[in-house]
């Protein structure tokens, strides 16, 4: 017996490949890809687990083709759990009400998508498999050699689904929760990153924790309005305006600077960014003001959520990408 038993240890362990990787797959979908490379092996073993107290080939076989067939048949399911997961996610990542809803959309299309697809590969996969697993049960059976009744052998199928859902409700948790700790991070320090519109000086506090290239040109909005369109004089499109002062705190004259301004409300949700290109020069320790003015369009969120959020409530973020100096060196972030 110990020979037999040793004799299928290759199979037991190549043939479980077969339904771990499949049940492996519906495993990344319901976790979104969570700890891939535990979940295999922890899958695999539990595959050889289930046979290997088995002696006779033909039910080694049969118990694989089996489990493998359910894995297929389960495909679907994870597809609308991956869905639903993916689109959750995706969802709490944004930062507004516009993103949320291109969240939702792209994730729904993109779901339907995957669920289609997994159907059809896990309708066809699992009644392929169930034929075959038929084939193998008769010649198991034909055999005439009884299998002991042992854990692994009687209960290896339903055990070792159950194994496989609770390792997936596990790892998603924990992986969500992981998710939900690192926004709740990176809107924490977004928000010590903010500066506070309608203020004459920007905060203190937030300039201390700037990056280093955004300190040495640091933008300030003074003052900020609306021009609607003037036939008359030859104006056809409405305009958010606002007063930009830039600030240069290095010893050297400026050129040009370029960056990225973004806007938050009062909840620390973005409403939009916008390239920021000013090339009128700032003399060293010196401050210049822009009267700068958008485009406003009334079918945009983004751009009506700027009008009608006054200054004082306006937070933002600035960011330098580039600096170029006035005898001609250049410094890129």
């Amino acid at each position: 017996m110990e020979n037999i038993i040793k004799k299928h240890i290759v199979l037991k362990i190549l043939l479980a490949l077969l339904p771990a990787l499949i049940f492996w797959q519906n495993y990344a979908w319901m976790t979104l890809n969570s700890y891939l490379g535990i979940a295999f092996l922890i899958i695999w073993a539990l595959m050889i687990w289930s046979v290997y107290q088995f002696t006779e080939k033909n039910h080694i076989i049969e118990r694989f083709f089996r489990l493998t067939e359910i894995s297929f048949f389960l495909l679907p399911l994870s597809a609308i759990v991956f869905s639903f997961v993916l689109g959750s996610k995706a969802v709490s990542s944004t930062t507004n009400g516009f993103e949320q809803a291109g969240a939702a959309l792209g994730t729904a299309i993109g779901g339907t998508f995957v669920v289609v697809l997994s159907f059809i590969i896990g309708l066809a996969g699992g009644v392929i498999m169930h034929l075959i697993t038929n084939k193998y049960e008769k010649k198991a059976e034909a055999s005439g050699i009884k299998q002991a009744e042992t854990l692994s052998n009687k209960h290896g199928i339903i055990l070792s689904l159950v194994v496989i859902i609770l390792l997936a409700i596990i790892m998603g948790s924990v992986s969500s929760a992981q998710h939900s700790a690192n926004v709740a991070k990176e809107k924490e320090e977004l928000k010590n990153s903010l500066q506070q519109g309608g203020t004459n000086q920007p905060n203190t506090a937030n300039t201390e924790q700037a990056k280093p290239e955004t300190k040495k040109v640091t933008l300030e909005i003074t003052k900020k309005g609306f021009n609607a369109a003037d036939y008359m004089s030859g104006s056809y499109q409405d305009q958010i305006t606002m007063s930009l002062k830039f600030t240069n705190t290095t010893d050297k004259e400026i050129k040009g600077v370029e960056g990225t301004l973004t806007f938050y409300d009062i909840f620390d949700n973005k409403i939009s960014a916008t390239k920021v290109s000013y090339d009128k020069g700032i003399p060293a320790n010196s401050s210049k003001v822009w009267e700068s003015g958008t485009d406003y369009n009334q079918f945009m969120d983004e751009d009506v959520k700027m009008k009608n959020t006054e200054l004082k409530d306006l937070k933002y973020k600035w960011e330098v990408s580039t600096i170029i100096y006035a005898d001609g060196s250049k410094e890129t972030f």
